[in-house]
């Protein structure tokens, strides 16, 4: 894919707010570019510490990762035509546990799914942020609370995710 090739496209960032591994609240979200649509999810550091403890996710974040990314753009297909990816976790491996999830839905094969590392390299622009960078950001500070402290300022769009969710999709080789 070149420059050109992006031209018209649209294009979803996904970007974590603190990383899988670290002992806080994980923020997941995505972002539309050049429009106000995201969505999200908050990963408890309590979830973390559980899923590690039965599933050993502490093997493999790049699939905790992939899963998270799984649950956000699974039924938002029709928002974009090029996924960017922050590399939070090894891209390859992120990318090789997608395309398990979702084998038996060819629209995700139709999307581009890259870095963006490999966007920069594409643009030119070796500081190009990602545009889901303070998005995650909210997710993490803000989805855990209550109703009312979750919709101040802009409201959030939280996917729920927990154990079960995550154990189902873990199984999948």
């Amino acid at each position: 894919m070149n420059l050109e090739d992006l031209n018209g496209k649209r294009v979803m960032h996904i970007d974590t707010s603190c990383k899988l591994h670290e002992n806080r609240n994980t923020g997941i979200a995505y972002k539309i570019v050049g429009s106000k649509k995201h969505k999200g999810l908050a990963l408890k550091r309590t979830l973390k510490k559980e899923l590690d403890k039965r599933l050993r996710i502490s093997e493999d974040y790049a699939k905790l990762y992939a899963i998270c990314i799984y649950f956000l753009i699974n039924d938002d297909f029709d928002l974009f035509d090029v996924l960017v990816i922050c590399g939070d976790e090894p891209i390859p491996k992120v990318k090789n546990h997608l395309k398990k999830f979702f084998e038996k839905d060819s629209e995700y094969f139709n999307k581009k799914v890259m870095s963006i590392s490999e966007l920069r390299k594409l643009t030119g622009n070796n500081k190009l942020r990602s545009y889901a960078d303070g998005v995650a950001r909210s997710y993490r500070r803000r989805a855990l609370k209550n109703k009312a402290k979750q919709q101040e300022g802009v409201n959030l769009n939280i996917v729920r995710i927990n154990y079960k969710i995550v154990e189902d999709l873990w199984k999948i080789k």
